[in-house]
């Protein structure tokens, strides 16, 4: 996202303005009690405010796309005080080089009348000198103000984001245990459960410790952002050696994740939800079955998933598809930004998603 270097919101200006008010009352009210030129301060004074307000603008500017909010505290400081004293000169300067030109005169008569000698080039670094002391007090409380600020929005943005990734968990799982355990599913389910307890009852132990686990992993309440990668293909198991009873011979599967990428962190639900899609809206519509495969590669810094699936025809697949890919969107965006992707291909009989997500590995107790 590009940064603008005048700020839009309102509140900034308004703080701003504000505060530059609130000094420009602290330095003229001394002016008008005290100086012996008040003609020329109060001017100086008026003009301060437009090259201050560049210089915190470009601190502003600086602060967001050099991302300075990253730095260590103490070498913020340090370029907070830097950037302060030389924009302070600056400043100073710039208000030195309006006003004199027009004030000499009468100052150089003030001088006169009390015998102290004038010079232009001395004169003009001591006010310089002497006002950027002030201005960079200025600059420098301001940019600590605004750090304060924007790093306290930053807390309360980051916080709310995580209060809708935990939503959107939670959301993911609802819908993954309403796709799992809608009343066609479970009551195939339990009836294949039943007829298999007569003719294997091992198997049908197998198929009841699998849809229990499924209700385990969906009902535990686990809020937990992202889950080990050998958790997520557990379930899958499960819920494939289930649906494999269903569909005997029409379901071809094929998983390929290796043993060395379990360990990696993925969003809970989120490979399920694809393979639940999958079957019902590629699979078993189809009268003679189909191929579905779930594929992980290492990609370096990152891993890609890749599921394809055989489909029907265009028209009877895109039911129910475009919800489930806007909940891992939705989700993907909400925990790694632009860091991860995902696409979708089609092709004539032939459904894939790619998704792509930066490699992060589970600490290891």
């Amino acid at each position: 996202m590009s940064i603008r270097f005048l700020p839009r919101e309102r509140q900034f200006w308004f703080y701003h303005l504000g505060a530059s008010a609130f000094c420009l009352v602290l330095t003229l009210l001394p002016i008008f009690l005290w100086s012996p030129l008040v003609a020329q301060d109060s001017v100086a004074t008026l003009v301060w405010p437009l090259p201050f307000t560049l210089a915190v603008l470009v601190f502003r500017w600086l602060y967001k796309t050099r991302r300075w909010q990253r730095l260590p505290m103490n070498r913020l400081i340090l370029l907070v005080v830097m950037h302060g004293a030389l924009c302070a000169l600056l400043v100073s300067g710039f208000t030195a080089a309006v006003t004199l030109p027009f004030f000499w005169e009468p100052l150089a008569a003030y001088y006169a009348a009390a015998g102290i000698p004038l010079a232009a080039g001395r004169y003009l670094v001591r006010s310089i000198s002497s006002a950027s002391l002030q201005a960079h007090v200025f600059i420098c409380a301001w940019s600590f103000i605004y750090i304060s600020f924007t790093g306290s929005r930053d807390a309360r943005e980051q916080a709310l984001a995580n209060a809708q990734l935990q939503a959107s968990l939670k959301d993911a799982q609802l819908r993954s245990l309403s796709n799992q355990l809608n009343p066609h599913f479970l009551f195939n389910a339990l009836n294949d459960i039943r007829f298999m307890i007569h003719e294997d009852g091992r198997r049908a132990d197998m198929m009841l410790v699998g849809l229990s686990e499924m209700l385990r992993y969906t009902l535990a309440g686990d809020t937990r952002p992202k889950v080990r990668l050998a958790e997520e293909v557990e379930i899958i198991e499960r819920y494939i050696a289930i649906v494999g009873v269903q569909l005997e011979e029409r379901l071809r599967f094929v998983l390929a994740i290796p043993e060395q990428l379990h360990d990696c962190l993925v969003p809970p639900l989120l490979l399920q939800i694809l393979v639940e899609n999958a079957v019902k809206h590629g699979i078993e519509p189809l009268r003679a079955g189909g191929a579905l495969s779930v594929t992980a590669l290492d990609a370096g810094s990152h891993l890609r998933f890749l599921v394809v699936n055989d489909k029907p025809s265009a028209q009877d697949a895109a039911a129910g598809l475009g919800i489930g890919m806007r909940n891992i969107a939705g989700r993907l965006d909400l925990l790694y930004g632009a860091d991860a992707t995902h696409e979708v291909r089609e092709a004539p009989g032939r459904h894939e998603v790619i998704l792509t997500l930066p490699k992060e590995h589970a600490c290891v107790p």
